[in-house]
């Protein structure tokens, strides 16, 4: 009896579970986190003064502890991406160029959202600011935030495209992470448009179906590959 990697090797590794619950939760508490920390958040193109008087509110004890919160999330999902690209990197053959480049795009959403504290500052200073110095300091972020989704999406594009090459996992969840994806890169020509939230909320959709099914497959031995 041989072992080797094959197609299932992605859902029968011992830790793909954890892996995927581990996304699943650090995804849901970063957007209540978040939710609760931008209280009344202005869209990305807000006046100058929406974007002031939305960092003046942000200036409570609440606000900081829902941030805190937030980056602790973040640093969960981070966690999810670079396991998810390992468990992919193990089917994805003798390069594994796209599932590395999954890991840095995981790496770089991180980064900015745990490292990103344009706001926090600004509104810790609020008294001593003037508008256009407080609606800076919100386009750092919001700005950002739109640069994000090309990581994003260039996360979802590599692992939808190793699960449609390997059929690690359903050939749809595969062409489902590089439709996102694509319109997340598209999505920045229009970022001032509403439109961006189809591909934003798609992979984050994306992402949650990915840790139910990797919750919900079965677990198998200690190597973590199938044996024929």
């Amino acid at each position: 009896m041989t072992v080797e990697p094959s197609a299932g090797a992605v859902r029968v590794h011992p830790l793909a579970r954890t892996i995927g619950l581990t996304g699943l939760v650090g995804t849901v508490v970063l957007f209540v986190a978040l939710g609760t920390s931008t209280p009344g958040e202005p869209p990305t193109d807000a006046t100058t003064a929406a974007a002031a008087d939305f960092l003046r509110g942000l200036d409570g004890t609440w606000v900081r502890l829902g941030e805190v919160v937030a980056d602790i999330a973040m640093f969960a999902v981070l966690w999810f991406m670079v396991g998810f690209a390992l468990l992919l990197r193990r089917v994805e053959g003798d390069l594994p160029w796209r599932s590395t480049m999954a890991g840095l795009s995981g790496l770089l959403v991180a980064a900015f959202v745990i490292l990103d504290s344009s706001e926090e500052a600004a509104s810790h200073r609020a008294a001593d600011l003037d508008q256009g110095q407080l609606a800076y300091a919100y386009d750092v972020t919001t700005i950002g935030f739109t640069n994000i989704w090309l990581p994003l999406g260039g996360f979802a594009l590599a692992c939808g495209w190793v699960i449609l090459s390997s059929g690690a996992l359903p050939r749809w969840l595969g062409w489902w992470g590089v439709v996102s994806g694509i319109g997340l890169a598209l999505a920045q020509f229009v970022w001032e448009i509403p439109i961006w939230l189809i591909p934003y909320a798609a992979f984050w959709i994306w992402l949650l179906t990915t840790c139910v099914l990797l919750v919900r497959r079965p677990v198998g031995g200690a190597d973590g590959v199938t044996r024929r």
